[in-house]
């Protein structure tokens, strides 16, 4: 399904790119595009949210009232949820995170996509990549040997003789992100963006602060969106459960998410996965983010009650 999302997508990059001709530049306007585009998706989630909010304190009445009668509370809550056209899981404010697993599918389809943009973007059939992939294998081949041979009086025969045939038998294009190394190797497509080299991976070259940027910035952009994304108001929930145990909805009762938890969460893996894939990848993330903390700060200002519970 994966793949399918990524070859799609794959078409809209290749056209961009085809104007821009800077793959930095074509991954920034393909995610505003994509944000764009999952706008709808993203205000709803925040009315769901904001109409969870403005429930707890009518919640929180009707367990004063019924607290210790839980089948009529059950009802009254039914009520409440009906008048306000919303259904159990909005009312617990679940909606937004399964609107959240709705966008799943199309944000791996997009990292399918950079990690594979031969084929996914440039179209190229198996035949063709996998010539180019053989001649990189090479050229990497050839650099280790030469590598080898320039510290060749460090070694005992036995030893450089070794080096050369583990050299000869290595699979140098095994790893996930070969067509982006064929993409900087063969330079099909200009890599260079700002300075960084978009092929490269943070993780893989740790001295090398430069690369560290589109991590950093992953990371402070989940952050600060995370704080400006509304929650409902847990404070008034667990005083309300201190006071009174027999309340219907509670999260013994139904399972759900913990926001506070997620939250936390959500930044340190983003700024993770922009160290461990390539810079292409990591833009698209910082990218997003950026988006998404405009869109929450619109958002916020659109939709009154999105205050966060502090």
């Amino acid at each position: 399904m994966f793949n399918a999302i990524a070859s799609l997508m794959g078409y809209l990059m290749n056209f961009i790119y085809g104007i821009t001709q800077n793959y930095g530049i074509a991954i920034i306007l393909f995610t505003i595009f994509v944000k764009l585009l999952l706008l709808p998706l993203t205000i709803k989630q925040q009315k769901s949210l904001a109409k969870t909010q403005e429930l707890q304190p009518l919640v929180q009445e009707l367990q004063r009232k019924y607290g210790n009668d839980q089948q009529k509370f059950a009802e009254e809550y039914q009520k409440l949820l009906k008048e306000k056209n919303m259904n159990m899981m909005s009312g617990m404010g679940c909606s937004g995170c399964l609107i959240q697993l709705i966008q799943i599918p199309i944000i791996f389809g997009m990292l399918y996509m950079m990690a594979s943009p031969l084929t996914n973007i440039l179209k190229l059939d198996a035949t063709e990549i996998e010539k180019y992939k053989q001649e990189v294998q090479e050229m990497k081949k050839q650099e280790a040997i030469e590598q080898i041979n320039a510290n060749a009086s460090k070694y005992t025969d036995s030893e450089l003789n070794e080096l050369l045939k583990n050299a000869e038998q290595t699979d140098y294009m095994s790893g996930r992100y070969y067509e982006i190394e064929i993409l900087d190797r063969k330079n099909i497509i200009d890599m260079n963006f700002l300075g960084i080299n978009l092929c490269d991976i943070a993780m893989y070259d740790k001295t090398n602060w430069v690369l560290w940027i589109i991590p950093v910035l992953s990371f402070v952009c989940t952050f600060v969106m995370t704080k400006l994304t509304p929650t409902p108001n847990m404070n008034q929930e667990k005083k309300a459960k201190a006071e009174d145990k027999s309340m219907v909805p509670t999260e013994e009762n139904f399972p759900m998410p913990n926001m506070k938890v997620m939250n936390a969460m959500m930044p340190i893996m983003t700024g993770y996965v922009a160290a461990i894939v390539p810079q292409g990848v990591g833009l698209y993330w910082v990218v997003s983010n950026i988006i998404s903390v405009i869109q929450q700060v619109v958002l916020k200002k659109k939709l009154p009650n999105t205050k966060k519970d502090v």
